[in-house]
């Protein structure tokens, strides 16, 4: 150890060291256990000459790393956490899906008990015509207006079929020629 670094301990001991030296300072003390030493006696020395006494923890750093290392290790029995949430995990999944079977059972067994229900019920005696079947053709229409008509009937489909349009009206029911 030369003059230069006991210098640097003094002024760590003291705090006085400059903030660049500081770290290459503790990082060689670090490695260096005779530096370490020679910090604490500069530490001592500078807290008698201040009137502070004599440090009652001299040597206390070795003897509590002695006494560490002459205890024995104390073994904590490790718990598994993954043992008990395995067989649980599986439970829930199989129960997840039992509940499930059961529930589309139920779904398919409702609606078909339903259907014969709805089915097994009486027709209004009365029948309304929604719409008539027979081919609807305009009546009463010149030529000239019919061939017209028929055109926009056909425009209209092939622009709905290319389209895809669905919805309320994919094909026109009903057409007029109105005359002022």
């Amino acid at each position: 150890m030369n003059d230069e670094i006991r210098e640097q301990l003094s002024a760590l001991a003291d705090d006085e060291l400059g903030e660049l030296e500081h770290p290459l300072l503790l990082g060689r003390m670090q490695r260096d256990a005779v530096l370490r030493e020679c910090l604490g006696r500069y530490r001592l020395i500078g807290e008698v000459m201040r009137g502070a006494g004599a440090s009652a923890g001299l040597g206390i750093a070795q003897r509590v790393q002695k006494a560490l290392a002459d205890d024995a290790p104390v073994m904590v029995k490790q718990f598994r956490s993954e043992h008990w949430w395995k067989p649980l995990a599986g439970f829930a999944v199989a129960a997840s899906v039992a509940l499930v079977a059961v529930l589309a059972v139920t779904t398919t067994q409702t609606n078909e008990s339903v259907a014969p229900i709805v089915a097994a019920t009486d027709v209004a005696p009365e029948v309304t015509l929604v719409s008539d079947s027979r081919e609807a053709r305009w009546d009463r229409i010149e030529p000239q207006v019919e061939k017209r008509l028929s055109g926009y009937l056909v425009n209209h489909s092939e622009y709905a079929a290319s389209r895809g349009i669905q919805g309320v009206m994919p094909y026109a029911r009903v057409v007029s020629d109105t005359r002022p």
